[in-house]
């Protein structure tokens, strides 16, 4: 099957094959280790239907036999699943500070560990940028020892607006190019690209802290504001892929400048970028904290300022506390409008646990309505700074789950294991 064939050009009967396949993998994906009763169940397909299919995915080396599972009464059931090794997704976390790039298999296993680097995104040109991701890419595929022609897809988050055509606003823009072709061009292989706030949504959902959940919103804060929606149990993004400026809502009161060109934005006076600022320029003026101590000789950075605050210095808790209330109060706006059954709070400021999470509370109580804060819960995110990059794994995993015309999938059906 070419890569290129649309779904809409495929024949009837292939069409329906095609999806059938799909819905096994994507069932495999999720459930780990499954028996063809089991799967006939879940798909309602036939057993002849499903034998076939799971013989074909085991000849294209998909689907492995995964040996005899427990007995729950009778005979002892024959399990398959994924074959972790059958393609590998390229994750890649282009953050303002940071530029995370993993290897995962299909069992959701980073392949060595989560690479870390510093990020020029907001020091260097469009070509330096692309130029020094594709050096760390390429160091990071050398390192874990796959095979080039095993890593099949990438999945890539950004911050700022991006379109659901690749095109980005804020970072990384090309006048007679998208973000995403420069991008694919660039790594030589499909790359889906979203925000990374986004990102972060689908990897709570999956298997972070909103878990289970069908109605959540997740909020990252860390250099700057961001929030990622998961609405009727899928992630929503709006017409043009851009929902979830959260940061970028207008508070009374506020009339900071905030880097955007507008003024009183909510990332103004909470973001993480906000915090450093007011202790860096407290510190200059000769303020006492424990901030500094923490710091070390080094440039002030969020850390420092959760370090100190754990530690119980009062400054740092205050500045902690007057961003939580702020966040909190734009919170009960999105509880008004979404009615979420859960929020969770993730980012590096997730660190500071109920220095954060405490002051959010308080400004939620206050300003939302009894019936609709009842019935929605606050929790930290259990993936912290890992999140993102986790979810760029998901991404690539979402479009097989939600878009039936998934070019992933078009493309790992005809990947023969050579």
């Amino acid at each position: 099957m070419e890569l290129e064939q649309s779904k809409h050009a495929l024949p009837g009967l292939k069409e329906k094959r095609l999806q059938q396949k799909k819905d096994i993998l994507t069932f495999f994906y999720k459930q780990g280790r499954l028996s063809k009763p089991e799967i006939c169940r879940m798909t309602n397909m036939t057993a002849p239907t499903i034998n076939r299919i799971i013989n074909e995915l085991i000849e294209t080396r998909w689907v492995v036999d995964c040996g005899e599972g427990i007995s729950v009464g009778g005979k002892r059931p024959h399990l398959f699943c994924l074959n972790p090794d059958a393609a590998y997704v390229l994750g890649v976390d282009l953050g303002r500070v940071h530029l995370k790039i993993a290897l995962f298999n299909l069992h959701r296993e980073v392949i060595g560990k989560i690479h870390t680097f510093p990020s020029m995104l907001e020091r260097a040109s469009n070509q330096e940028n692309l130029t020094y991701l594709q050096e760390k890419t390429r160091e990071v595929i050398i390192r874990s020892g796959v095979p080039r022609d095993r890593v099949k897809v990438a999945g890539v988050a950004v911050p700022g607006l991006i379109d659901k055509e690749g095109n980005s606003y804020t970072y990384l823009m090309f006048e007679n190019s998208s973000l995403k072709k420069e991008l694919e061009r660039l790594l030589g292989m499909p790359v889906l690209l979203d925000h990374d706030s986004n990102v972060m949504s689908i990897a709570e959902h999956t298997f972070g802290a909103a878990k289970g959940s069908s109605n959540a919103l997740c909020i990252s804060v860390s250099e700057c504001i961001g929030m990622g929606m998961i609405l009727n149990g899928k992630p929503y993004s709006g017409a043009l892929g851009m929902a979830g400026e959260f940061g970028h809502i207008r508070l009374s009161g506020v009339d900071l400048p905030c880097y955007c060109g507008k003024t009183g934005c909510l990332e103004s006076v909470a973001s993480g970028r906000a915090i450093v600022t007011a202790a860096r320029e407290a510190i200059r003026d000769g303020k006492k904290t424990a901030i500094e101590a923490c710091a070390a000789g080094e440039e002030v950075t969020l850390t420092h300022v959760i370090t100190a605050a754990i530690q119980d210095d009062i400054f740092a808790i205050e500045l902690l506390q007057r961003a939580g209330e702020k966040i909190g109060e734009g919170i009960a706006t999105l509880v008004h409008l979404f009615n979420p059954q859960l929020l969770v709070i993730g980012g590096e400021i997730a660190g500071a646990g109920e220095h954060i999470t405490a002051p959010v509370l308080q400004a939620v109580n206050k300003y939302t309505l009894s019936r609709l804060r009842s019935q929605c819960e606050l929790r930290l995110s259990t993936l912290n700074t890992r999140s993102v990059i986790m979810g760029t794994l998901m991404m690539v995993m979402q479009d097989l789950y939600y878009d039936g015309n998934s070019d992933f999938f078009q493309l790992t059906m005809q990947f023969k294991g050579n």
